[in-house]
């Protein structure tokens, strides 16, 4: 677990030097493809998986194998207009989202890590792999942002 944490600190470190000096208008027209998302809409949709994260982990750690909630990534670009919102005010939510969940997981014991929840899609799930999955999240929208941004390309 010591090991997922650390990438859950790094992450917002990577992604904010990511952006730096992207601009609001960069941020918002500039697409992973010609129906892709614009940096803006990822970063959105990591805040979302940030707080539904934080969500999923709280009801581990309080409730006998409850049901996770879903997030449905295309219900929520919509409704909370993704394009439209504030590449600063996303990444400020979702680094005080990160920064809850972190302080939430440092204080998890060893047995702790093998509660579980269960997902619609995934089924039983642990806490511990739980964060497993939110670095994985972590990972592949940053490297989505990186392509968006042309700075890398898809190597495989």
């Amino acid at each position: 677990p010591e090991r997922y944490l650390l990438a859950l600190r790094k992450t917002p470190v990577v992604l904010k030097a990511l952006l730096k000096g992207v601009s609001q208008e960069q941020a918002q027209q500039l697409t992973d493809g010609p129906d892709g998302w614009s940096v803006v809409e990822t970063l959105c949709h990591i805040r979302d998986f940030a707080d539904i994260s934080l969500l999923r982990a709280r009801s581990i750690l309080t409730d006998e194998q409850p049901m996770l909630p879903n997030m449905d990534a295309l219900d929520a670009s919509q409704r909370r207009d993704y394009r439209r919102q504030s590449l600063a005010a996303e990444f400020d939510a979702y680094l005080e989202s990160r920064r809850t969940l972190v302080a939430l997981l440092e204080t998890v014991t060893d047995e702790q890590w093998q509660r579980q929840g269960i997902h619609s899609s995934y089924g039983s799930l642990t806490l511990l792999e739980l964060l497993v999955f939110i670095t994985w999240h972590d990972l592949n929208h940053i490297e989505q942002i990186a392509r968006t941004l042309n700075l890398a390309e898809a190597l495989l």
